[in-house]
C-alpha cells in the first residue's frame, strides 16, 4: 500500500519581501498604461504625477517589507510596535514629499493625490484577491515543479 506524498511546504523566509515584490510586479503591469493614458488625457505633468505616485506606493510597500522582515528576524517581540512606528514614519515621509511636490508644482497635484490613494488601495486589493483565490500568497504558492505526485 502506498502513502500519498504531500507537497513540500514552501519556505516562509522573507515572505513580506516576496509579497511586496509581487505587488511591485503588479504595479509594473499597470504603470505604463496609466502613465501614458493619463499623460495623453491630461498632459505630461499629469503623467509625471502618476509615475511619481506609483513609485512612492511601490517604495512604501518595499520599505514596509524591509522593516518588518528585519524586525521579525532581529527582535520579534517588537514587531507590532515597529510596524506601527514604521507606518507613521512612512506616512509622514509621503506627506512631506506630497507637500514638496505641491510647492514645486512639477506635477499635476490632483492626479498625483488620486493616483497615490487609488494605486495604494488598488494594489492591496489586487494582492488580496490573488491570495484569496489561491489560499496562499503568490510568494508562497508552490511552483508546479515543486509539487510531488503519488509514489507507487
Amino acid at each position: 500500500m502506498s502513502v500519498p506524498a504531500t507537497a513540500p511546504t514552501p519556505s516562509i523566509d522573507q515572505i513580506e519581501s516576496r509579497i511586496a515584490h509581487d505587488i511591485a510586479r503588479h504595479a509594473l503591469i499597470v504603470a505604463p498604461i496609466a502613465i501614458i493614458g493619463v499623460g495623453i488625457w491630461r498632459g505630461v505633468p499629469a503623467g509625471a504625477g502618476v509615475a511619481l505616485a506609483l513609485a512612492l506606493v511601490v517604495g512604501n510597500f518595499i520599505a514596509a517589507a524591509w522593516v518588518l522582515g528585519w524586525v521579525a528576524r532581529t527582535a520579534p517581540d517588537l514587531l507590532m510596535g515597529a510596524a506601527m512606528m514604521s507606518f507613521l514614519v512612512r506616512l509622514v515621509l509621503i506627506t512631506a514629499i506630497g507637500v514638496g511636490v505641491k510647492e514645486l508644482g512639477i506635477v499635476d497635484f490632483q492626479v498625483f493625490c488620486i493616483t497615490l490613494i487609488a494605486s495604494y488601495l488598488g494594489l492591496l486589493f489586487w494582492e488580496m484577491r490573488s491570495i484569496s483565490l489561491s489560499m496562499a500568497s503568490p510568494g508562497l504558492k508552490p511552483k508546479p515543479h515543486e509539487r510531488s505526485g503519488v509514489s507507487g
